[in-house]
């Protein structure tokens, strides 16, 4: 997972022939990308044998510096992140989005949150949650949701709201530091990879 298409090009580039970069500026894959960070157009794309490059920024910016355990929770695979928090020692949930909380993380957070602990005192996530009882209608009500259905992808909201299908639970298992003055970069960046 990239900050941006530079430092995912530069990852492509260590990569080879089993790069598939995926990422979007504007609702369009930048120059040279394979696709969208779009469900669908991975369902469309040649993946066999192939190792993903992920342009996403605003969940790329929420992952803290030095963070050692983190998964990566949302709706679509809310039942196997269930099955993993009861193996974890007290787990934090933390909205994705930089500088910001995407709102529609705050309410996937909040659906979790709710399941894993429900007789916990209300926070932030699990009130909204209540405004919200339809994770589903949160996410299209989101700037996200609105911005994918201005784009005409109706699918790909729907795909995204879907609960529970996806049994993987991403696991960081590598932080790299992407020096700027080594790279060009305007700051120092950083990548994470993730496993299954």
């Amino acid at each position: 997972m990239a900050p941006g298409p530079k430092v995912a090009r530069l990852l492509a580039e260590e990569l080879g022939r089993e790069a598939l970069l995926l990422g979007e500026v504007e609702g369009f894959p930048p120059e040279g990308f394979h696709g969208r960070l779009s469900l669908v157009d991975l369902e469309r794309a040649e993946a066999e044998g192939k190792r993903a490059v992920l342009v996403a920024p605003l969940l790329n910016g929420s992952l803290l510096p030095g963070e050692e355990e983190v998964y990566l929770a949302n709706l679509r695979n809310a039942k196997a992140v269930l099955g993993l928090a009861q193996s974890l020692k007290a787990p934090t949930l933390r909205p994705a989005g930089a500088p910001e909380p995407l709102p529609s993380a705050v309410v996937a957070a909040g659906f979790l949150q709710r399941r894993l602990s429900p007789e916990a005192p209300p926070s932030l996530a699990t009130l909204l949650l209540k405004a919200f009882p339809d994770p589903q209608e949160a996410l299209f009500q989101s700037p996200e949701g609105q911005a994918l259905h201005r784009q005409g992808r109706s699918e790909e909201l729907a795909r995204a709201s879907l609960i529970g299908v996806d049994p993987v639970v991403p696991r960081l298992a590598e932080v790299r530091l992407f020096p700027k003055e080594r790279y060009g970069l305007t700051r120092d960046r950083y990548a994470q990879r993730f496993v299954p």
